[in-house]
Formats: C-alpha cells, structure tokens, sequence
C-alpha cells in the first residue's frame, strides 16, 4: 500500500514537471513564430530597399538600355514583393511547418558552419 502511494506521487510529480516542460515549449513555439512573422517582414523591407536603390542607380544610365534596366528592375520588385508576401501569409498560415523548417535550417547550418 506505502508503495502504491509513492508511486502516485511519483507519477504526479512526472505530469506536473511533463506539464511545465510542454507549456515552455508552447512559449517558445509562439516566441519563435513571432520572430519568424518579424524576420518575413524585415525580408519584405530589405527586398523594397534593395529595389528602390537599383532604381535609384537607374537614373545615371540612359537610352535603350535604361527603359530594359527600368523593365527588369520592375519585374524583379515585383516578384520579390510576391515572393515576401506569399512568404509571410504561409508562416502565418503554417506557423508549425515554418518552425519545422527554420529549425531544420539553423541545424543544417549550424552543422555546416561547426566543420570548419
């Protein structure tokens, strides 16, 4: 019967450290998906930037090429402005497949980076 008693506090101890354990992995998952919601943004942001500058660098070249320069550059903002939002609305989405994802990421990389 002394047995069975321990056993139960045992047990009760285990769920009540299992329940800590998995409310700071719930935490970390949520502060992870707002750092990746702001790391989309801050890709969204950079990409704009790096499109007005290459326009801005435009403006000294003239003619023909300037008018396929201006076309192109409009195409690729364009494009990466889809590509950042199409980005953001699936972590948005999918915030557990883009924590999978950015933390198979950062093991390959970290793998990769701790070889040399």
């Amino acid at each position: 019967m002394a047995q069975a008693i321990h056993a139960e506090r045992r047990n009760g101890a285990a769920r009540a450290a299992l329940k800590a354990r998995a409310s700071d992995v719930l935490d970390d998952f949520a502060e992870l998906r707002k750092d990746v919601n702001r790391l989309a943004d801050a890709a969204g942001k950079a990409a704009r930037a790096e499109a007005k500058h290459a326009s801005k660098r435009l403006n000294s070249i003239s003619g023909t090429v300037r008018e396929r320069a201006t076309a192109t550059v409009t195409d690729i903002r364009d494009r990466a402005a889809e590509s950042a939002e199409y980005a953001a609305d699936k972590v948005r989405t999918h915030p557990g497949a883009a924590v999978g994802i950015s933390l198979g990421a950062g093991l390959l990389i970290g793998l990769l980076l701790s070889r040399r």
